[in-house]
């Protein structure tokens, strides 16, 4: 009865925003997978605080020079690719509901990056949701997204290094403000075809602010979890983590830097020491917050892709 008066009341684009024609509401996340495209306005959490969305969509093959990436909700920020050459691609997603996402190989000159340099700038907390389909990173430290002034005094960074950890750097004037996880596992990591990684910083210069999200729960080492290859010998000391260290000076504005997926352009050297991603990147999605834990198993759950 209460399907029924649902489908009576609200027009069919209606139930589709609300997952009720995708299921995603209905997604406990524990079955035979799915991915479901993020909505703004409906089933996400804290949908008034997101600030951006990029599906990935495009025509399958080369990213154009030059093309923009649409936003995935009226008025968001946009993504420019910047092109030396035609490595990012499009290309089909193996899970059907995605449609497409972004491939890359490592070529550094080949970025995309927010149109504007005002975009997501000087945000007072920050979430960043994305999935990834990437080898575990070997012989160098793979660079997921970016937006600062080559870690000199502002912005932020979030790095996949090759001894399995996660690192997230929030750069200040004077000390880096930064948390690495525990080394992840790679048999697990090669277990999944696709993986979900999200960010949260609550704004603060306080290490413990920060935490990292592997496949919908907080990736902290309290013990046996396969996530994880059992070997941290600092957790104690950081709370789960490997290493934690308090920012000092304060931070500066990033209002003049882009936002930054793959690639590294020339306006960034050798810092952070990471290459760019080599691997597949899709349903990217921002928020001026820091979400809580139960909301981001909440977000996996609902976008759960295998």
């Amino acid at each position: 009865m209460t399907k029924w008066l649902l489908m009576t009341l609200f027009p069919l684009a209606a139930q589709a925003q609300m997952g009720l024609l995708t299921g995603a509401m209905q997604d406990s996340g524990t079955g035979g997978g799915r991915c479901v495209a993020a909505y703004r306005s409906a089933w996400i959490p804290q949908n008034n605080s997101v600030a951006a969305i990029w599906h990935m969509d495009g025509t399958v093959g080369a990213v154009a020079n030059s093309s923009d990436l649409p936003s995935g909700f009226t008025g968001g920020p946009t993504l420019t690719a910047t092109m030396a050459g035609s490595n990012l691609s499009y290309a089909n997603s193996s899970v059907t509901a995605l449609k497409q996402m972004i491939t890359g190989n490592g070529n550094a000159s080949d970025i995309i990056k927010t149109t504007n340099t005002t975009d997501l700038a000087d945000l007072p907390a920050l979430t960043v949701s994305m999935w990834v389909n990437m080898a575990f990173p070997s012989g160098n430290n793979q660079r997921l997204f970016y937006k600062s002034d080559d870690n000199s005094s502002r912005g932020y960074f979030f790095v996949f290094r090759t001894d399995g950890s996660l690192d997230f750097r929030k750069v200040h004037s004077s000390s880096n403000m930064e948390r690495q996880s525990c080394p992840l596992s790679s048999a697990y990591w090669a277990s999944k075809t696709w993986h979900h990684l999200v960010v949260t910083w609550d704004g603060t210069s306080n290490y413990t602010g920060l935490k990292y999200y592997l496949d919908g729960t907080e990736v902290v080492h309290t013990g046996s979890d396969p996530r994880l290859t059992g070997t941290c010998t600092n957790q104690a000391l950081y709370g789960g983590y490997a290493t934690g260290a308090n920012g000092g000076g304060g931070f500066n504005q990033d209002t003049g830097y882009p936002f930054i997926l793959f690639g590294k352009p020339a306006s960034t050297g050798s810092n952070p020491n990471s290459n760019s991603l080599t691997g597949s990147m899709d349903e990217v999605v921002i928020w001026n917050k820091a979400l809580t834990g139960a909301e981001v198993t909440t977000l996996y759950k609902h976008q759960k892709c295998n």
